[in-house]
């Protein structure tokens, strides 16, 4: 008789966020002491090639950011204002009250404006939060005041720009004032990316399509094609299309006005003409980056249309950088905010780091969400050979957003797998961050896996990026079709905007810093399915898993599902109106097993106690030699169904020492029992706890078919597969 030998789990600790500080360490220099802010030369420095010493007369501007006070408490708030059943719950700060309990003291500010007027800087203005002051003055003045050397440089493409060839140093007496001082180079050294059409596919990745998929004018996905694939569509028809939101875009570049009113009147979008936001004198001119700004303000446009998109412009330096999402901050007029702006966290520094946490902490604090493109270079950040991740979507208080491979069915989703493409080294970004340690709301399955290490773990979400299954957008004067994760970050900051419009409908409160949300909506039980999860490719190191992994996060949205389950409420529209109605009779098993089929090569009783997910019992499958089980359902789907979501949970249980030999599917079959779809294969090397699984059948709509799991054992150490609550909600 078969017996179960159940995997010991382990209890994961829930690792606090780990803040830089100031690094480095004192120093003497002209016979005082002093501290340096970083350690080593620049990478800006490190990289260029070396021209000429700086002219020290040369005009230019610096921001000297400052440490936040009680910033431990300040982390401690943000948890709280994110936890159901804290008081804090919702209750985010003004950027007044932010000031007032969290930004350097007016003593701490005056002390450091008092140093910078004696190193011969004129002050321009201290940032509403105490946090950052401006000031301008001479690349002399800044060699002087921070003990640098300052040269020109030429970098691979072609730019030339100013760097300082060390780390920065302050007196001693700041070493726990000052925090970062940006400025002391030039260097456009921001990327986004530079996707414009399909690359060939690689024909040995999972779901190779023509990459001229979708219906735009050059092809690529429309808006409704986008609203479809991630059930946006019942929300647009119940009039949630983003009025009454904000929603930022930060940009180191400009665009032009009439592409996006050409793209919007196409497909009838109706959407208010972005605000623009100009930072540090940036003029708003259309540079090389203008297919990015365009990209981001269309995408949200196509999935909330009448949100309002403020586009804060700044120069893409560290300097604007900082400046322009102070300004987000400051300004804390958009609740949802989308990054496609990054740099690899192995090339920026720890001081720039610790600046943009300083912020990120304000938006949280504030209630504004923050989604950033994970990056296009696959596991490998950088472009290189080395495993690095993207900051910011490296931030514990920012949303990573990772890419995929989208396929539709007919005119709704079909299935999707990670992107990438080998041949030319693009994909979803994705990895371990060697700086954030894991934050305690990063849990569920899947996210302590074989690579886990202790440190945050990138993306979080994810969603369309492949430019093979790109987007259809209107840039530079004509269709095109682009893709990368820097489409990705504004689909997910504009489905944000549509929550935040639900939940004001309902009484509720923003979304506020998402992560910590989302990743509840996954690891609890939830009334509606709210991801796609993703099983299929790699992100050319790490593979898709059965839950969280670091390819996909915790997949893509059902955005409808989703919003419904944050704001805990059935909400209406599609055809949608009240609850689902649940086809699957006994899908817990709890009943025994009818209505459920089964037929066992070992002649065992399928359904037993031996491993259930809740309740007594669940589907007990293989666990012998030479063995094929399988346990199905007859079910209908109503041809009036707008959704029809498979939702199921396995556990895993192998005594085989190499994989993969024992294999267990989740498959839709005819009344005939021929197979329609193999919705999931997994195998004996598949075990990390119970997991859960999600699939869209609306496309069976109008059909009676069978809802088939298989599993099938080899000649030695067999495998057991358990499956258990079964669902199939229809709308």
């Amino acid at each position: 008789m078969k017996k179960s030998k159940l995997l010991m789990t382990t209890v994961a600790s829930v690792l606090s966020l780990s803040l830089f500080t100031a690094g480095g360490s004192a120093t003497h220099a002209a016979g005082s002491k002093h501290f340096q802010l970083g350690k080593g030369a620049p990478y800006s420095a490190k990289h260029g090639k070396f021209l000429n010493h700086s002219d020290r007369n040369k005009k230019t501007s610096l921001t000297v950011a400052l440490n936040l006070r009680n910033s431990d408490q300040l982390d401690q708030f943000i948890a709280s204002v994110n936890d159901p059943t804290s008081p804090n719950y919702k209750h985010f700060l003004t950027t007044e009250e932010f000031k007032a309990q969290y930004g350097p003291t007016d003593e701490s500010v005056e002390k450091v404006k008092s140093f910078l007027k004696k190193q011969g800087f004129k002050v321009q203005g201290v940032s509403s939060n105490n946090a950052f002051i401006t000031v301008s003055g001479k690349i002399g003045q800044m060699e002087d005041a921070f003990g640098v050397k300052i040269n020109d440089y030429k970098n691979d493409k072609g730019q030339t720009y100013f760097s300082n060839e060390d780390a920065p140093e302050i007196p001693a007496e700041f070493a726990g004032i000052i925090a970062d001082v940006e400025g002391l180079n030039n260097e456009p050294q921001f990327t986004h990316p530079n996707i414009r059409k399909p690359f060939k596919l690689d024909t040995h990745k999972t779901g190779a399509v023509d990459p001229h998929a979708g219906s735009g004018p050059a092809g690529g996905y429309t808006p409704d094609e986008l609203k479809n694939a991630y059930n946006v569509t019942p929300l647009a028809s119940a009039g949630y299309d983003g009025s009454g939101q904000k929603v930022a875009v930060m940009e180191l570049d400009g665009y032009k006005a009439s592409n996006i009113s050409t793209y919007d009147s196409h497909y009838g979008l109706g959407s208010p003409t972005p605000t623009n936001v100009y930072v540090d004198g940036y003029n708003g001119a259309a540079g090389q980056g203008q297919v990015e700004v365009e990209l981001d303000i269309e995408v949200i446009n196509a999935i909330a249309p009448k949100a309002q998109v403020m586009v804060y412009e700044g120069p893409n330096t560290g300097q604007g950088l900082i400046d322009t999402y102070q300004k987000i901050a400051t300004d804390n007029q958009a609740k949802s905010v989308s990054v496609s702006w990054g740099i690899s966290e192995l090339q920026a520094g720890s001081s720039l780091m610790n600046s943009l946490h300083t912020v990120f902490s304000q938006l949280a604090a504030q209630g504004q969400s923050v989604f950033a493109a994970s990056g296009d270079n696959g596991a490998y950040d950088a472009g290189d050979s080395k495993l690095a991740v993207d900051s910011p979507a490296n931030d514990p208080y920012v949303t990573g957003v990772g890419g995929t491979h989208l396929t539709l069915s007919g005119s709704s989703y079909g299935s999707e797998s990670i992107w990438a493409n080998s041949s030319n080294k693009t994909g979803g970004g994705g990895g371990l961050s060697t700086v954030y340690s894991m934050p305690s709301y990063q849990s569920g399955p899947g996210v302590q896996n074989s690579y886990s290490n202790g440190k945050r773990q990138v993306p979080d979400v994810s969603a369309d990026a492949d430019p093979a299954t790109g987007y259809s957008i209107y840039s530079s004067g004509s269709w095109t079709v682009v893709g990368g994760t820097s489409a990705a970050a504004p689909l997910w900051a504009g489905i944000a905007a549509l929550n935040n419009q639900y939940a004001a409908a309902n009484g509720k409160g923003n979304l506020g810093q998402a992560n910590p949300t989302l990743y509840r909506m996954f690891n609890t039980t939830q009334t509606y399915p709210a991801y796609h999860d993703i099983t299929s490719g790699n992100n050319l190191y790490y593979p898709a898993t059965s839950g969280y992994d670091m390819a996909s996060g915790i997949g893509t949205p059902n955005a409808y599902n989703l919003i419904r389950d944050i704001n805990g409420s059935s909400g209406s529209g599609g055809g949608g109106t009240g609850n689902p109605t649940e086809v699957i009779t006994n899908g817990g098993f709890e009943s025994g097993q009818a209505p459920w089929s089964e037929s066992s090569s070992g002649g065992y009783q399928l359904v037993d106690t031996s491993k259930p997910h809740a309740g007594s019992y669940s589907a007990y499958l293989n666990g012998y030699n030479n063995s094929t089980d399988l346990i199905y359902q007859t079910v209908s789907i109503p041809s009036s169904a707008t959704s029809a979501t498979l939702t199921f949970w396995t556990y895993v249980n192998t005594t085989e020492t190499s994989h993969a030999y024992d294999y267990l599917y989740a498959q839709v079959r005819n009344t005939s029992g021929s197979t329609l779809a193999t919705l999931m294969t997994v195998n004996d090397g598949s075990g990390s706890g119970w997991v859960k699984h999600t699939y869209d059948l609306t496309s069976y709509k109008g059909q009676t078919v069978q809802i088939a799991f298989k599993g099938t054992n080899d000649s030695s150490n067999p495998t057991d597969f358990f499956v258990d609550d079964v669902s199939l909600q229809v709308q």
